[in-house]
């Protein structure tokens, strides 16, 4: 039974397919006398009609979406994932392995530079505490950013409930705009068959009017068409709006303590581990200390007993003094042996230039 009913729904035909195409023959008697009363409004006579044929129907709608436009327009629907991208940013500012980098190491090896060490430290865990209230806002942020999400899905399920009915009053305006169509195709048939019978303005009028008409029609099956896709659309929207919000809430009641208990535990061990890391320095540098001045002991010690033992002046100084003093001596006097020598031969010479100066200037004279 289930499936013959299921059969008889699924072959049921339609008054109007998702194209725009209207079906007259499958319209109840009572359903015509419906359609007719709607299309009453249809007048040849009426220039404006066709103009406000379904004006009631859309002067709604966009009033209604005037109204969820002013409601949503206070809160942007990306708020919640630009907050999520935020507190991630704060997350990643937090790096436990930035206490590495502090130069624990290369501190604590230099004693005199030990309170730096510490002073770095404080301001890490400053850095942290302010980020941990920043996180705590963005959190607020996102569970108020959350809520709206969840607003906002309730506007949108009032707007498809609308979309819906507006598209069924749509539809009825387009069959009942149809049935007049044709009663009114049938009749400018008719007018064209016996011209005579009818002015030329009327015939030319009632031409001019389903001309108008089909137009009209047209841009109503246009607008019902874009009203059907909007349904899928405000379907991905609220999809969309659900996935945020079920992201957003598992970020504040899932990982956002988490993360702040293994941040607790991870910042205990750094200090634990700075604590034993300083402590081995602090033994290392005193055993280091320890050994450097027993060996500097020891050399000093050995070089002192040397120094003490030897003479003030030793033999090989006082042999190269005495060598470099015979031969000073000995150059000094063959210095003064060369220059008498010099200073003869220089005499002898002045004599014999003098003698012949003489000569010279006797012959003169």
């Amino acid at each position: 039974m289930e499936t013959n009913q299921n059969e008889t729904q699924s072959i049921t035909p339609v008054k109007l397919d998702k194209d725009g195409n209207v079906n007259l023959s499958v319209i109840t008697p009572e359903e015509e006398i419906k359609y007719k009363e709607i299309g009453k409004s249809l007048e040849p006579s009426d220039v404006n009609s066709i103009l406000n044929y379904g004006s009631d129907a859309q002067n709604s709608m966009e009033k209604y979406s005037n109204d969820f436009l002013s409601s949503v327009r206070t809160y942007n629907s990306g708020e919640v994932g630009g907050l999520i991208n935020e507190l991630l940013t704060e997350l990643n500012y937090i790096d436990v392995g930035e206490l590495e980098q502090t130069g624990i190491k290369g501190f604590l090896s230099k004693i005199p530079f030990l309170k730096n060490l510490f002073v770095d430290v404080k301001k890490l865990f400053q850095k942290y505490d302010v980020v941990i209230n920043n996180v705590d806002k963005i959190t607020n942020k996102v569970k108020a950013g959350r809520l709206n999400s969840i607003k906002d899905n309730s506007s949108l399920q009032t707007m498809f409930d609308s979309n819906v009915s507006y598209i069924h009053d749509m539809e009825e305006l387009i069959v009942s705009g149809q049935l007049k169509y044709n009663e009114l195709s049938l009749k400018l048939a008719e007018m064209e068959g016996r011209p005579a019978d009818y002015q030329d303005y009327e015939i030319a009028d009632l031409r001019d009017f389903l001309s108008r008409l089909d137009k009209r029609l047209a841009d109503m099956k246009i607008v019902r068409f874009i009203m059907i896709q909007s349904l899928a659309q405000i379907r991905v929207v609220q999809n969309n709006n659900t996935s945020i919000a079920e992201k957003a809430q598992s970020i504040v009641s899932t990982t956002i303590p988490v993360w702040k208990n293994q941040l607790t535990l991870a910042v205990a061990l750094q200090r634990q581990k700075a604590n034993v890391e300083m402590q081995k320095k602090i033994s290392d540098t005193t055993n280091t200390i320890l050994q450097k001045n027993a060996d500097m002991l020891k050399q000093n010690s050995i070089d002192v007993a040397r120094e003490n033992e030897k003479t003030v002046v030793s033999i090989e100084t006082l042999k190269m003094t005495t060598q470099s003093l015979i031969e000073t001596l000995n150059e000094v006097k063959q210095i003064h042996e060369a220059g008498a020598q010099s200073r003869r031969v220089l005499d002898g010479e002045l004599k014999t230039l003098e003698t012949e100066l003489k000569k010279n200037v006797t012959r003169v004279n």
